[in-house]
């Protein structure tokens, strides 16, 4: 009976760090999307410069949590994102104002699947 309550309290122990993941990547993910949307609200207003440092004060989110984020996601994902933001800071020192745009909404999106892809789903088990 010992050894039955103790795998049911390990199995919930486990569910409950799930969902604690899943939940803290999506306000993690929703939090950096709007910054993003930020950064491209502030680049198509033509003002390049406030649009960078919203872009660098998103990087420095996704730093901070890169710990986290490099037990949750598989690496290339996270390559993909910094990959994204270089991209788009680079748009946004250019000043090319649609480039910023279009780099806005591939980081948004990338961003915004990053939850998807751990939610518990028969879609990504099979």
């Amino acid at each position: 009976m010992r050894r039955l309550i103790t795998a049911i309290a390990l199995l919930v122990l486990v569910l409950a760090s799930c969902f604690g993941c899943r939940w803290k990547l999506a306000g993690l993910s929703e939090t950096l999307a709007a910054q993003v949307e930020s950064y491209s609200t502030l680049a198509w207003q033509g003002d390049p410069g406030a649009a960078e440092q919203t872009l660098k004060d998103a990087q420095n989110v996704w730093q901070a949590n890169r710990t986290f984020l490099g037990a949750v996601l598989p690496h290339t994902e996270l390559d993909e994102v910094e990959k994204l933001f270089a991209t788009a800071r680079q748009a946004a020192e250019n000043g090319d104002l649609s480039e910023c745009r279009l780099r806005a909404a591939e980081l948004k999106a990338r961003l915004r699947h990053l939850p998807e892809r751990e939610e518990p789903s028969l879609a990504n088990i099979f």
